[in-house]
């Protein structure tokens, strides 16, 4: 029962002992002898606590260790004063907020409401991962997924395809019906025998060109 007896103070020293370094009743009066006999050479005045300030790059839960371990140099000092040295010994502008929004009334209370606040901040971290998006990655080889082809590809195949009457007519015909509007090539005067076989006339359906075309 000699631990549910301990605060402040001793009740850090007393989490702090090594796991099966205490055997019996003898060995933990011992230990606890041997500590406070350390911290009577180690007097510090109760103002230096206002001088343990967090570290920069100093975690608040290393910050947290440390200060205890500190304030255990001090003797005289009143657990309001030690309160409100950590307050002012911390740099992180949420859980001074919280802190002053309810002072605790003892040390035990101001660490398990630092203990707390921390271990919301680490949980609430962790869900905001799960919930954000998994960030696109290109694929490999540097190819881009074709969005916009895939789109135009899905709304073609929606459209009706479009309908064109079978060209039937041959271009003497066309020019026939279309009068008005075409006039017909002048004739091919040319001798036969001078005509380019290459190139062939599809009005007069023969090879050769005709000499002038008028639009």
């Amino acid at each position: 029962m000699f631990n549910s007896t301990l605060t402040g103070n001793a009740r850090v020293w007393f989490d702090k002992l090594p796991k099966e370094s205490i055997d019996s009743y003898e060995d933990l009066r011992a230990a606890f002898r041997e500590n406070y006999r350390q911290q009577t050479k180690h007097i510090k005045d109760p103002v230096e606590i206002h001088h343990i300030k967090q570290r920069d790059g100093e975690s608040m839960e290393d910050f947290m260790e440390r200060y205890k371990e500190e304030v255990l140099d001090v003797e005289g000092a009143p657990e309001c004063m030690k309160i409100s040295g950590f307050m002012h010994g911390i740099t992180h502008p949420e859980l001074i907020k919280r802190l002053y929004e309810k002072i605790p009334r003892s040390m035990d209370e101001m660490y398990r409401v630092t203990t707390s606040f921390l271990q919301g901040e680490v949980a609430a971290f962790s869900h905001g991962r799960k919930k954000a998006p998994t960030p696109w990655k290109q694929p490999e080889g540097g190819n881009k997924p074709s969005f916009k082809k895939g789109f135009k590809n899905k709304h073609r195949s929606d459209r009706k395809p479009d309908r064109f009457s079978l060209l039937t007519k041959t271009p003497k015909e066309i020019f026939a019906l279309e009068k008005g509007k075409f006039k017909a090539p002048p004739p091919m005067v040319t001798p036969v025998e001078k005509r380019n076989p290459n190139k062939y006339c599809e009005f007069y359906a023969d090879t050769g060109a005709v000499e002038k075309v008028d639009r």
